[in-house]
């Protein structure tokens, strides 16, 4: 019977202490917290149990067609948001990257604005209060021109952050890939500061394929204490590649570290396109790199 009551309190202790290890480590508070992004391809329902099984922290939600069109989340949201629950951590809002909220077509523009509000209230109607937009610019917008789309921007976001707050939801814009997109760190870094309240989106490969190492730590020690959530993957420098993790040429372990420096713990999404064992591995690789 001693034996075991010692074996029982041993195993016990033991797996207490792994539970720790998950969320602790030396120099930061916590560890940050890992989802996936459903596939709006799919089955929305089927796409947030697959992410239930693969065992991540909570589901980032694809508020885009066809299966993540707002109306369709509508008709199915007490079924959503019972799955939801399930998470050990809220969820969070993905937008459509093609959202063209600096358009120098004034009423395509206003058009958008009313779309993101609406997509507000779907996010906060499933018990979300974090959404994105992305830093996106249609159209051949060059030298003194760029500005005309970077100020559209800000305007719509004022107002976009604006109906949010009504909402209790809070506003961030994702850093695009190398593109006619906002992509480099001084014009994103003009959006947020004239956007009040308005957080970082940091999606580190789309930094990679900005300017390399030097892009995504800029971005970093840029934003620091704004970066409120982060996307990560892989690829090679050139293009948006979304492999897994290791498959291209990001130094992730440097990347860590930059981010333990700014003492980063919140949410990570592994937004990797090839297949969810992919994002699973994935994932487990950059806990591995995050403790060691």
């Amino acid at each position: 019977m001693l034996l075991l009551l010692i074996a029982s309190i041993y195993e016990s202790t033991l797996s207490l202490l792994v539970r720790i290890l998950q969320f602790v480590h030396i120099g930061s508070n916590s560890m940050p917290s890992y989802g996936l992004l459903t596939n709006p391809s799919n089955e929305i329902i089927s796409e947030i149990s697959k992410i239930y099984d693969l065992n991540f922290d909570y589901v980032e939600i694809g508020i885009e067609g066809p299966e993540g069109n707002p109306d369709i989340i509508n008709e199915k949201k007490d079924e959503i948001v019972k799955l939801l629950q399930q998470f050990k951590q809220e969820p969070i809002a993905h937008t459509a990257y093609w959202i063209d909220l600096g358009s120098d077509y004034d009423y395509i523009r206003h058009a958008w604005v009313l779309e993101a509000t609406k997509e507000i209230k779907t996010a906060r109607e499933l018990g979300i209060n974090l959404i994105n937009f992305h830093a996106n610019v249609n159209g051949m917008f060059y030298g003194q021109k760029r500005k005309l789309v970077l100020d559209n921007m800000v305007k719509s976001l004022r107002e976009i952050v604006r109906q949010a707050k009504k909402s209790n939801v809070h506003v961030m814009l994702e850093n695009v890939p190398l593109s006619n997109g906002i992509h480099n760190v001084d014009e994103f870094k003009y959006v947020i500061d004239n956007v009040d309240t308005l957080l970082v989106h940091l999606d580190i490969p789309h930094a990679f394929t900005s300017g390399g190492m030097a892009s995504v730590i800029d971005y970093i020690n840029t934003f620091r204490d704004k970066i409120i959530h982060i996307h990560w993957h892989d690829n090679h420098g050139r293009k948006d590649e979304h492999l897994p993790i290791g498959e291209g040429f990001i130094d992730h372990q440097n990347v860590v570290k930059a981010l333990k420096d700014i003492d980063y713990d919140r949410t990570i999404t592994l937004e990797v396109f090839t297949n969810s064992n992919d994002a699973k591995s994935s994932r487990d690789a950059l806990r591995t790199i995050w403790v060691s």
